[in-house]
């Protein structure tokens, strides 16, 4: 305990926690506090939801894209990628059963990526007298 050298901050803190603090205590223990901690939640979060569906319709509203509308987009994206995937690994499996060994050309992932081919620059024939 603080005794009569202790700031005299300290002994009003103490005084206060004594009175305050056990009620409070109480309070935080009792069913009333968990029922309105549980409706202090849901209203936050339905404020949450509204917030959201206000902001996205005024994005809309400017034809801007909403975060859901991105989130959709990104996940149609990694789909197709699956896919792709997908579908290369069927080529590749389908590429040594056709007889491309024997062709002579590799598998599908074995191909170089393509590059935009650009014309020769064309030579002179020789070399210009001045």
């Amino acid at each position: 305990m603080a005794g009569s050298d202790a700031p005299s901050w300290k002994q009003l803190f103490d005084a206060a926690d004594r009175t305050v603090g056990t009620r409070v205590n109480e309070f935080a223990r009792s069913e009333n506090f968990a029922i309105l901690a549980g409706l202090v939640g849901r209203a936050g979060s339905d404020l949450g939801t509204r917030s959201e569906r206000f902001s996205r319709q005024l994005l809309h509203l400017v034809n801007l894209p909403a975060g859901s509308d991105v989130n959709r987009l990104l996940a149609q994206i990694g789909k197709l990628e699956r896919e792709v995937r997908e579908l290369r690994k069927q080529l590749d499996a389908l590429a040594p059963a056709a007889g491309a060994a024997a062709a002579g050309t590799a598998p599908v992932s074995a191909l170089p990526k393509r590059r935009r081919e650009t014309p020769a620059r064309p030579r002179s024939a020789g070399r210009s007298v001045r």
